[in-house]
């Protein structure tokens, strides 16, 4: 760490990039969770993702680590599972030392994640090439390289306005997916691990806690840090007699640590109970490339391909579509780092590629496998997770590549490396400078009455009304009730909901629907089963399960312009 330390002192020009780096990440995660008044709509406002996201596992924080086994916050009555709740837990020890959840997940965390990010990438950076030029490309590129998205929101609307929410990206989104951040953390150290080379135990026992800690942050990054270390392991050239007992039980010890994470984490036998978590779907992901109007759009090439697709063969001119698919497809997502994966493939012709190179590149191999042949049960896109760990792994060869462009000196080298850097940030730009204060949403101050109010009363159940999303103005502020299935009466309360937040019980694998029905057929005996209702004054009368229903046990105990809140206890 004082190492660091140092040489960041000696090269103050890096914090030319990491200064704008940390106002730039932080300004897409500290706005939310804090209060606001736009336009005389005031309230504790969310921006972008954190408005799903952010409150979700909020509402992990609030309700879940009370009892023993965890509970789940938004179905009643059911265990917690399938989920990566690590990070969660994590923020409940700091909610028990005095800090707000919202102060943890908004302010605290991201600020301690950005000090140990960059801490890691220069660390690393200097594992792969000394020099502090190649430090500092690998932090611009490492904080800022984004996606080709801007040149399909260029070539549709002439700006690159609204790029950055084409595609799922990690860079700088990664304040949007706090879990997938901190899991870099203990992703990093393993390939400084593999750079330094010299396998033992020792490191193989660190290694094994960082992959065993990667699953209870991102199920995604587990499978590709124990594929990386997998790979890694078997090219290792072990000099000792015993060489292959020795490389057996450094994969044994690897493997225990995985299984162990799997079954500590996410309980998988009960989440197959709904269903395999991935299914076997080739180039579903892909597809979207040029099936989508806003994307590049190719009809002709879509319709040859269903039109091929139906005749139930594989031929040469399938062949030739897919694979125009997936170059256009790698290429717009993986923007500047398309080229870095290029760039592999001509380290390998110079034979310039170590059994790191190779592990990683392999890796990399590995996640567009996964993300290119699987779909996920709940979020069928999800899988384009295993893709951030490419992303971040490209970035390896992305800086090599411009290193050695730049320091030949030869004005046309240095020119093609400045424009692969400037061509590498307009997604970035567009998120931290226009899309942050986009798409909010907000509980209004009559809701911030009536839930601390809830929050006081006793423990129970707590029904919300299920209902349609209403018709919304993407750059109006949006009242979190008007979303079906928001668990922010979870999160601010500490009160589990009877049922809310579909798609993520989907992914989770929890067998919901037959709940799900009940609540659409407004069946009474739901009422028996809850403690509270909580009522959206607004709402239209046929959402109201109590105007149907009329039980003669509901009390109301709280009334505002708002929200009425009913005591269903007997």
């Amino acid at each position: 760490m004082k190492s660091v330390v140092d040489y960041a002192k000696k090269n103050k020009l890096l914090l030319l990039v990491i200064l704008p780096a940390f106002f730039s990440y932080l300004s897409v995660i500290f706005p939310s969770g804090s209060y606001y008044c736009f336009g005389g709509d005031c309230g504790i406002y969310f921006f972008g993702a954190q408005g799903r996201d952010a409150i979700w596992h909020l509402a992990i924080i609030e309700n879940s680590f009370n009892k023993i086994p965890f509970v789940n916050p938004v179905f009643s009555g059911e265990k917690l599972y399938g989920y990566n709740w690590l990070l969660d837990w994590l923020i409940f020890l700091l909610t028990k030392l005095g800090m707000s959840s919202v102060t943890a997940y908004f302010r605290f965390l991201p600020i301690v994640w950005f000090i140990l990010f960059t801490f890691l990438l220069i660390f690393f950076a200097r594992k792969i090439k000394n020099n502090p030029l190649f430090v500092m490309l690998f932090l611009l590129l490492s904080y800022f390289a984004g996606s080709f998205s801007y040149l399909l929101t260029l070539f549709h609307t002439g700006s690159i306005k609204g790029s950055s929410l084409l595609f799922p990206q990690p860079v700088i989104h990664m304040m949007s997916n706090l879990s997938y951040a901190f899991s870099l953390l203990l992703f990093l150290p393993i390939l400084i691990i593999l750079k330094a080379g010299k396998l033992n135990f020792q490191k193989i026992i660190h290694i094994g806690v960082c992959l065993f800690l990667i699953m209870g942050l991102k199920f995604y990054g587990g499978a590709i840090s124990v594929f990386l270390v997998f790979t890694y392991v078997i090219l290792s050239n072990i000099s000792q007699e015993a060489g292959m007992i020795i490389k057996f039980k450094y994969l044994l010890i690897i493997s225990l640590s995985v299984i162990a994470g799997l079954l500590f984490f996410y309980d998988p036998l009960r989440s197959l109970k709904t269903g395999q978590i991935f299914g076997f779907s080739p180039f579903a992901l892909v597809h979207t490339i040029t099936e989508s109007p806003n994307l590049f759009y190719l009809r002709g090439l879509t319709n040859a391909r269903y039109f091929i697709q139906a005749q139930g063969k594989i031929g040469p001119r399938l062949i030739v579509i897919e694979s125009l698919n997936l170059f256009l497809f790698l290429f717009f997502y993986l923007g500047t780092r398309f080229f870095g994966f290029f760039y592999t493939g001509f380290l390998l012709v110079k034979k310039k590629l170590d059994k790191f190179d190779t592990a990683v590149i392999s890796a990399i191999l590995f996640s567009i496998l996964l993300t290119v042949m699987l779909v996920q049960k709940g979020v069928w896109w999800n899988t384009i997770q295993f893709l951030f760990y490419a992303i971040f792994l490209l970035t390896i060869y992305l800086a090599e590549m411009v290193f050695n462009l730049i320091k030949t000196g030869r004005i046309q080298r240095l020119l093609i490396g400045v424009l692969l850097i400037l061509s590498s940030v307009p997604t970035s730009y567009d998120l931290a400078f226009h899309q942050r204060r986009t798409s909010p949403v907000f509980i209004p101050t009559p809701e911030i009455e009536a839930l601390k109010f809830l929050k006081k009363l006793p423990e129970g159940i707590v029904f919300i009304s299920n209902r349609e999303e209403l018709s919304k103005n993407i750059n109006d502020p949006i009242p979190l009730s008007n979303f079906q299935d928001s668990s922010y009466i979870a999160a601010f309360t500490g009160k589990r909901l009877y049922f809310a937040e579909a798609q993520t019980l989907g992914v989770m694998g929890v067998d919901y629907k037959q709940r799900l029905q009940r609540i659409k057929k407004k069946d009474c005996t739901v009422l028996e089963e809850v403690g509270y209702v909580y009522e959206i004054r607004n709402f239209p009368k046929v959402d109201k399960i109590l105007a149907r229903c009329k039980p003669k046990n509901s009390k109301i105990v709280f009334k505002n312009e708002s929200v009425i809140i009913y005591s269903m206890m007997k």
